[in-house]
């Protein structure tokens, strides 16, 4: 019974040192997930995968830190691991990003395929979300699914004279040329045109980054309406 206990103790304290890798994955595929998660695995890390948006002050790809990360060479030989792999890491920084932070024995791991740098531009990634109607007399909900589905849903009963037209709410949505979002449905084959624009608002909680779909041609067979989502700094 003793030597159970002890090699329990062991296994205990074994798993309780084993440092956490956060990998957001938000702008990787999915082989770029596995590539990655495979490799840090393979150096003993844990990871731990998220589809958080990134810190706005993190612009490139970016290594999070935290000062009691055990092992003297631990950091070091995560980044050579990476860069090996054809990652450049453009920034390395400990314990937090905005309000993103890695205490005790952990880091977080932000990757932008090829180095590339966010700008102004919303990522395809960051408009995966549901938007609420706005200036239009009906409520309604526009969803932008990660397949490149889209629906849009009534929250109320009001609209009910668009009911004729359902075939036309849903189908499938792409980015054509930055700003411009195409959402073409799956019955008829009709295109609707919206503008992306991004603005931040503040209010008594903190800052909200606002992303609103304007729309920018007529449509005969839906209500014009703008639509918006809101993230919490």
């Amino acid at each position: 019974m003793k030597l159970v206990g002890i090699i329990i103790v062991i296994w205990l304290i074994s798993a309780c040192s084993t440092t956490k890798v956060h990998l957001y994955t938000r702008y990787l595929s999915e082989a770029e997930t596995n590539e990655v998660t495979k490799n840090l695995q393979g150096l003993g890390f844990e990871v731990i995968p998220n589809t958080l948006m990134f810190p706005k002050t993190v612009e490139q790809s970016t290594l999070l830190y935290s000062p009691f990360v055990e092992g003297e060479d631990t950091v070091d030989n995560l980044i050579a691991s990476i860069q090996e792999s054809g990652w450049f890491i453009a920034n390395i920084q400990a314990i937090s990003a905005d309000n993103h932070y890695y205490t005790n024995n952990s880091l977080g791991l932000l990757l932008l395929p090829e180095g590339a740098k966010r700008d102004e531009q919303v990522h395809r990634q960051d408009m995966f979300n549901d938007y609420l109607s706005k200036d239009c007399n009906v409520e309604l909900r526009l969803t932008l699914n990660s397949d490149a589905s889209y629906q849009f849903s009534y929250l109320n009963e009001q609209a009910s004279r668009f009911s004729n037209e359902q075939e036309q709410w849903q189908g499938r949505w792409q980015i054509t040329s930055y700003p411009y979002i195409e959402l073409v449905s799956s019955k008829k084959y009709r295109r609707f045109y919206y503008e992306i624009q991004t603005t931040r608002a503040t209010d008594l909680v903190g800052k909200i980054n606002l992303i609103e779909l304007k729309p920018i041609d007529d449509h005969y067979s839906l209500p014009q309406c703008s639509f918006y989502y809101g993230l919490r700094q």
